[in-house]
């Protein structure tokens, strides 16, 4: 997909996850009986695969990536993860090679229940990077520490789905970026979901599926 459909996609990702909050949260709050207690959990292990689709300045990656979160306190929760990546063998300009990229973040958040069956959550933290060329590429390498930070929406439409919808704000590299995320989890248990997500940015779109359990 070319760079200037993207403002498009994004806007329809956000209208379309407006629309889906005000159709499953309205007529909740009007019937308690779909209302479950304890939906949320923010004490989880979470392990996923991703791909991403890059537009024509950046390179295509897979790997996989860990996540973790902690909560304490009611309304507060520590989370990180660990994200491993590498690039497909391709040529530019004449040279052939890949890249690897390593990132990790730990953040401190908040979380506040609007109600039963909808939370609101913010986040803020460090995260770390790190770019390594091969091939042709070999002199290409660099490492920074930056900040990172998130808002977003959790809600439970049903008994066994989750829908939640973040905002992630990024500074690495001497570079700011944003990124909107539409996740859907499936409670297999009461301890056990599929996850999967799309991540929609300005130089890529992230997909990713995995499991998580939660304590």
């Amino acid at each position: 997909m070319t760079k200037s459909r993207k403002p498009i996609r994004l806007f329809t990702c956000h209208l379309l996850l407006a629309s889906t909050v005000a159709a499953v949260t309205l007529p909740a709050l009007a019937d308690e009986t779909v209302v479950m207690p304890s939906a949320f959990s923010y004490t989880y292990a979470d392990l996923r695969y991703f791909a991403t689709d890059s537009d024509a300045y950046s390179v295509n990656q897979q790997g996989g990536v860990l996540s973790g979160s902690y909560g304490f306190l009611k309304n507060f929760y520590v989370t990180g993860n660990a994200l491993y990546g590498q690039s497909k063998h391709f040529t530019s300009n004449g040279v052939k090679g890949h890249f690897e990229t390593e990132t990790g973040s730990l953040r401190l958040g908040a979380h506040y229940a609007l109600t039963p069956i909808l939370d609101v959550l913010a986040n803020i933290g460090a995260v770390y990077g790190r770019l390594e060329g091969h091939g042709g590429f070999k002199n290409m390498h660099d490492d920074d520490t930056g900040t990172i930070g998130e808002v977003g929406l959790r809600m439970v439409p049903l008994p066994k789905v989750e829908l939640a919808g973040y905002y992630d704000y990024q500074h690495l590299f001497n570079n700011d970026s944003t990124t909107f995320t539409g996740e859907l989890q499936y409670h297999v248990t009461p301890s056990v979901s599929v996850v999967g997500s799309a991540a929609y940015g300005k130089g890529a779109d992230i997909y990713s599926i995995g499991g998580r359990y939660s304590f």
